[in-house]
Order: C-alpha cells, then sequence, then structure tokens
C-alpha cells in the first residue's frame, strides 16, 4: 500500500532523522556506558580536536552499527545506543591500526558491520555481557594480519612531556584514552560529556583516573606509558561498570583500580595490545563477586550498560 501523506511529510521526515541521529550520537555515548546523546557529540568534538579522521571513522562506525541494528529485533538496545558503540569503536580501531586511505575507510564500514554482529550474536547466547569484546577481537585481528599483509599501518606513538602540570594531564588522558585521545585539552571534553550526562559518574572518572595514576606511580610503572593516561582507561571503565551493582561495597571500586592496572600490565610485558580487555576481565570477575550471595540477579545483560537520561 502507498504511504500516506502523514508518513512522508516534511516533519514525519525531520522526527526521523532527529532519532536516528539521536541514536547514533547515544551509541558513541555507549562508549563510557552513557545512554546520553550529549556525551556522545562531546566525545565526537574530543576525537576532532585531536584528529578529524578518527572522528569521521568513529561517526561512520556507529551510524553503519546503528543501521544493522534495525535488523534485529531488541528495539530498547538499540535506542539506548547499546548497538552503536562496538562499530564506533572498532571504526577507530581501524583508524589507529592503519593510514586513512581507501581502504582503511572501507574497513571501518566491515569492521563495524562485524563487530556489530558479533555482539547481537554474544547477547543472545551468552549470559555474560559483551561490553566492549567484540571491538577488541576485531581489532586484534586487524593487527594480526596488517603486518603479514603488508598493509599500510599508522605510525602513532605519543611524547609525554613531563612537567609541573603532568598529574593533571594524565589524569585527562586516563580518561580520554578509552577513545585513544592523547591531548589532555579534548580528553577534557570527554570528562565535560560525562558531566552532561551525569556529575557523579564525571567525578567518579576524574577519580578513578587520579587513582590509577597514583597506583601506578607506587608501583614504578613506566613513566612514559604512565603520562598517556594506559593505567588509567580501564580503570575507569571498570569503575563505571561496576559502580551501580557495587552498592556500598567500596571494596569493590577500590579493587576495580589495581586489578584493571595488573591486567594491562600482564599485556604489556607479554607484549599484547590490550586495548579494553583488562576492563573486560575486571568487570566480569568484580560482577561475580557483586553478585556472590545474591542468587537473584536476573538482569538482562544488555541493561548493564545503559546510563544517562538523554
Amino acid at each position: 500500500m502507498f504511504m500516506s501523506v502523514k508518513q512522508t511529510s516534511p516533519v514525519a521526515i525531520h522526527t526521523i532523522a532527529t532519532r536516528f541521529l539521536r541514536t547514533v550520537l547515544r551509541g558513541v555515548g555507549q562508549i563510557y556506558l552513557q545512554r546520553s546523546a550529549w556525551c556522545g557529540l562531546a566525545c565526537l568534538a574530543a576525537l576532532a580536536l585531536q584528529s578529524v579522521n578518527m572522528a569521521i571513522a568513529c561517526l561512520l562506525g556507529a551510524i553503519t552499527a546503528t543501521l544493522l541494528g534495525h535488523a534485529f529485533a531488541d528495539r530498547g538496545t538499540l535506542d539506548d545506543g547499546i548497538q552503536g558503540f562496538n562499530g564506533a569503536l572498532a571504526g577507530l580501531g581501524v583508524m589507529v591500526v592503519l593510514k586513512p586511505g581507501a581502504l582503511a575507510w572501507c574497513l571501518v564500514l566491515l569492521m563495524a558491520l562485524v563487530a556489530t554482529w558479533l555482539a547481537q550474536a554474544w547477547r543472545e547466547r551468552l549470559s555474560l555481557p559483551p561490553y566492549t569484546a567484540p571491538f577488541v577481537l576485531v581489532t586484534w585481528s586487524l593487527m594480526a594480519v596488517a603486518g603479514p599483509l603488508g598493509l599500510p599501518v599508522a605510525d602513532g606513538s605519543a611524547i609525554v612531556a613531563v612537567s609541573w602540570g603532568y598529574p593533571a594531564d594524565a589524569v585527562l588522558r586516563g580518561i580520554g584514552q578509552v577513545i585513544f585521545l592523547d591531548l589532555p585539552w579534548a580528553a577534557a571534553l570527554c570528562a565535560a560529556g560525562l558531566a552532561l550526562s551525569s556529575l557523579r559518574v564525571a567525578a567518579s572518572a576524574l577519580l578513578a583516573a587520579a587513582l590509577a595514576l597514583a597506583c601506578a606511580f607506587l608501583l614504578r610503572l613506566p613513566l612514559d606509558l604512565t603520562g598517556l593516561g594506559l593505567y588509567g582507561f580501564n580503570a575507569v571503565l571498570t569503575v563505571e561498570a561496576i559502580r551501580p551493582q557495587a552498592g556500598r561495597r567500596w571494596w569493590l571500586l577500590l579493587a576495580a583500580i589495581p586489578l584493571s592496572i595488573a591486567l594491562t600490565r600482564g599485556f604489556q610485558l607479554a607484549g599484547l595490545p590490550s586495548l579494553t580487555a583488562p576492563f573486560i576481565a575486571s568487570t566480569w570477575l568484580l560482577q561475580r563477586a557483586c553478585s556472590a550471595g545474591r542468587p537473584e540477579t536476573t538482569m538482562h545483560p544488555a541493561t548493564l550498560q545503559q546510563r544517562g537520561p538523554h
């Protein structure tokens, strides 16, 4: 049958476009476990400050993932941005591994599709929430084949200048490195985006990054890696992931920081890129601790990653 005039009116088209854009931005915000379009927009702006290519790749990945998400039956996870964040991260992963070019941009779309499909299959078949595991798996795969296939590998190695402002910069980088940000002022935009979602979440992220920095110093971990925030971002994500479940058991939140740092350091000593794997493993372990003694935990895994009002 033909569509009605109302369905094809400019107002209806505008409504559909607005809803789609909000869903895409929520997908970017869900990288930080925030159901907030404003958080997603701030993250894209932060990426653009460091690299326009990274911002475009993240947005394209989120759009591709959201479009594929329409093929899945679970409308709730789509509207909340759950379908979009692994695709957004996969797009970023391509730009981190490869130099921008026709091949890289094609892989942004392909990797976003694969990561989103993996996430949906995971949610349907496994009880553990996937979080960023699909992004990690597809990015590890790309890293593994880039050298043997002679792909144009990106040249990215940030240099940290240690100065009086170094601790503050390192704390901000601990938040920004979630989306591969080295620039402190770009990371500050991410922190602002978290504040737009929830002041408590922003404060928690800053505190987690600061405690991770202090812990890395006490453990005498490499100063350059510490300054880049590479020991902070997994701690930030882990604390936010378990915070709603931990309740008054603050020791679980505190345990998230050294646990994620130890796992990150383990990957480094093994010569393997950790990405967000320490966050995933730490969260799974601590969620098991959270559920100890609580036999009735029937929350759907996807709902564990829905935060923020926007």
